[in-house]
């Protein structure tokens, strides 16, 4: 992948970490972001003072980053990540920009491999969980992290590697019955290709709001291929391959106006997932394991 640049306020770059180097942060908050203008102030602000507030609480040891991944809108959402970077520093807040949209799993790996923090959340751009329930998946990461040392099933586990999948499962029937028919249609059909594809274990792989290890990060998102929809998908099915543990966690979760799906998805998502069980199992992507 090629290099990429941190964009100051004032258009200056600033090269970028790697998720290969020692962290230097407690906590990188990737956020993906897509003609968010109207949304992105909202979640930055929250995600701020709830930073803030946890600062606070728990002293100078808590420091932590929120990367920006501006997939090439043609609104104002740079703008609106620029202003929130004079407001807090750069050194907190942190804006990439990607010259064409290339989809939101291409954003978030590239948030992750340029990121500083020993753990790391991604999180929507919508605010439709609530940055605060970040707590109830650190609780459960800890748990991953201490059932990842030595060996997870037959092969090696590893080393410190956890993720933990924020859900909406337990929301399913009130989300359900605010939405369309085809809405709902399109909800299951796409449930019934995942289970197809990398089995029922795992109830929401959509959820936008996961959090990983370092170790975790390095080993998905430089596996990672897909671009788009499905790339909820292909980590859990990585996390799979590569013996990540992985768990769910109920988390908030309020249903945003604008959303992106649309009746043409469908088709756009089985592609992806024929694609990468094709690729995968045909030999065609092999996994890199070395950290």
């Amino acid at each position: 992948m090629a290099p990429f640049a941190f964009e100051g306020p004032t258009g200056k770059q600033a090269p970028c970490a790697s998720i290969l180097s020692v962290p230097t942060k407690t906590l990188s908050v990737i956020i993906p972001a897509y003609n968010e203008q109207e949304r992105l102030p909202a979640t930055l602000q929250e995600i701020i003072s709830y930073l803030h507030r946890r600062r606070d609480r728990e002293g100078p040891y808590f420091t932590y980053e929120v990367i920006v991944v501006d997939d090439g809108s043609d609104d104002g959402t740079p703008c609106v990540a620029a202003s929130f970077v004079r407001k807090n520093g750069s050194d907190a807040i942190r804006v990439l920009r990607l010259p064409h949209n290339r989809g939101k799993g291409f954003a978030v790996k590239v948030g992750m491999l340029c990121s500083r923090g020993q753990r790391l959340l991604m999180m929507d751009a919508d605010g439709a969980t609530q940055v605060s329930d970040m707590e109830r998946l650190e609780e459960r990461l800890a748990d991953g992290i201490v059932g990842s040392v030595g060996v997870v099933g037959d092969n090696p586990g590893v080393i410190g590697s956890g993720m933990v999948l924020g859900s909406r499962a337990h929301l399913k029937e009130s989300a359900m019955s605010k939405r369309n028919a085809l809405r709902n249609f399109l909800t299951h059909a796409f449930h019934l290709m995942v289970t197809m594809v990398i089995g029922n274990h795992i109830r929401d792989t959509q959820c936008g709001f996961k959090l990983f290890t370092r170790a975790a990060a390095q080993q998905l998102y430089r596996n990672l291929r897909l671009q788009r929809w499905c790339f909820d998908v292909e980590l859990v099915y990585l996390a799979q391959q590569l013996k990540v543990p992985m768990a769910e966690v109920q988390v908030n979760w309020t249903e945003m106006a604008g959303s992106k799906i649309r009746p043409t998805s469908v088709m756009h998502m089985a592609t992806e997932l024929l694609t990468f069980k094709i690729a995968y199992t045909g030999g065609f992507w092999r996994l890199k394991v070395d950290v």
